[in-house]
């Protein structure tokens, strides 16, 4: 990793590295990991191991990513009536659309910072400004970086180089998104409050490993009831290991002298792994707030109208609330609570059903059923990615059976 120069050099001052806080060292330890009652550690990284863990903030962050990125304007008339304008000439618009940095799109921004907030409970990014426009946005890794609050309630950042160094910013000087909060400026990070669904899912996928490494067989104990010398113990144990163990070609063992084979552990039936396992994954995916059907989780019950409807319930209930977190996020960070300004997530393509449900609602939205319409043509076909047409009624808004007086112009 390289450091994280050159940004804004007079903005903080770097420092040699002498002591932690006790909240600092609290971030980092998180960072390091949190034990559980099944003995296993579980940090972002060890925890993106259990792939539930895995799907569940990819579907967060790919869901995000790719929800198109609009900076808007609202513009007063003088009759009243709100009016928005897609400001694509604005610099932000570049920033968060197209490139925040040398090496990241958009969508890879967007979705590597969701990504770490909903695994880590926030992210961070520097932000490089020059003469009052964000021109870079450089992401930070987690557990490189911690926040903490001053007496007066401001918030103060602290980033670790690579050189042993580090730096502090003020809440000015970052792009900080942030995931649900106990102390309202930290955010709590989902595998730390699922540490230990994440923990016991990661001891299942172990066992299982290892039943399987053993070719399937239980391990076990041979009993006999005349004693055998030690010679004859390890020449049996080893002819046994070399037949029925996990390269053996296994089959019906037969035994003599009176001996017996007694197992050690358990049958996949006897304890009962699919059931455990599916149970942790519903309860990664309860912590996350993700529907288990978008962790690949099938439910016998679900029909395609029920999976629809789940789909939209992610959208709305899932990946809604993260976007309320960026588009206010953007609104602090970005453009500083700029008048009239906001940025605007997109989320109405993930909300679309399918070619006969978007026939019904563009047919409506066109005026069909004689309401009167509120959509033209040539919005319609904008939406569905179609150029307009150059006839001037598909830019006029139908009145509809019900008002004979006629159309008028769609923007007005």
């Amino acid at each position: 990793m390289t450091a994280w120069w050159p940004f804004n050099r007079g903005a903080s001052e770097r420092k040699s590295v002498t002591e932690l806080s006790l909240s600092q060292l609290s971030g980092l330890m998180g960072w390091i990991g949190w034990g559980t009652a099944s003995g296993q550690t579980v940090s972002p990284l060890t925890a993106l191991d259990v792939t539930a863990v895995f799907c569940a903030a990819r579907v967060i962050a790919e869901g995000i990513g790719q929800m198109p990125v609009r900076v808007v304007e609202d513009v007063a008339n003088g009759d009243g009536l709100p009016r928005l304008r897609m400001r694509q000439d604005h610099w932000a618009h570049r920033l968060l659309a197209i490139k925040p940095n040398d090496w990241q799109t958009g969508y890879e921004f967007r979705e590597g910072m969701v990504f770490n907030a909903a695994l880590a409970g926030g992210a961070l990014a520097i932000k490089n400004t020059v003469n009052g426009q964000v021109r870079e946005l450089l992401p930070v890794p987690p557990g490189a970086w911690s926040i903490e609050q001053r007496s007066d309630y401001s918030l103060r950042i602290r980033v670790d180089y690579s050189d042993k160094t580090h730096g502090y910013f003020e809440l000015d000087q970052v792009f900080y998104l942030r995931g649900p909060s106990i102390d309202g400026f930290r955010g709590l990070p989902a595998i730390r409050a699922a540490r230990e669904a994440i923990g016991l899912s990661r001891v299942l996928e172990r066992q299982q490993a290892r039943l399987a490494g053993n070719g399937g067989k239980p391990s076990g104990v041979l009993s006999f009831t005349l004693p055998l010398s030690g010679e004859a113990k390890e020449k049996l144990r080893d002819t046994w290991q070399q037949r029925y163990g996990p390269d053996g070609e296994g089959g019906i063992a037969v035994l003599d002298g009176d001996a017996k084979f007694h197992s050690m552990t358990m049958t996949n039936v006897d304890a009962q792994y699919i059931e455990t396992r599916r149970l942790q994954i519903e309860e990664i995916a309860r912590a996350f707030r993700v529907q288990p059907i978008m962790l690949m989780q099938a439910d016998k019950a679900a029909t395609f109208a029920s999976a629809e409807q789940m789909f939209r319930n992610h959208v709305i209930h899932t990946l809604g609330p993260w976007v309320a977190r960026w588009e206010e996020s953007c609104a602090r960070d970005i453009l500083s609570h700029a008048e009239g300004l906001r940025v605007d997530l997109d989320e109405r393509n993930l909300l679309r059903g399918d070619f006969k449900d978007q026939a019904e609602y563009y047919a409506k939205a066109l005026g069909a059923g004689g309401t009167p319409a509120w959509m033209t043509q040539n919005e319609i076909r904008a939406e569905v990615g179609l150029n307009p047409v150059d006839d001037p009624a598909a830019n006029r808004l139908s009145a509809g059976a019900m008002n004979p007086q006629g159309g008028n112009d769609g923007s007005v």
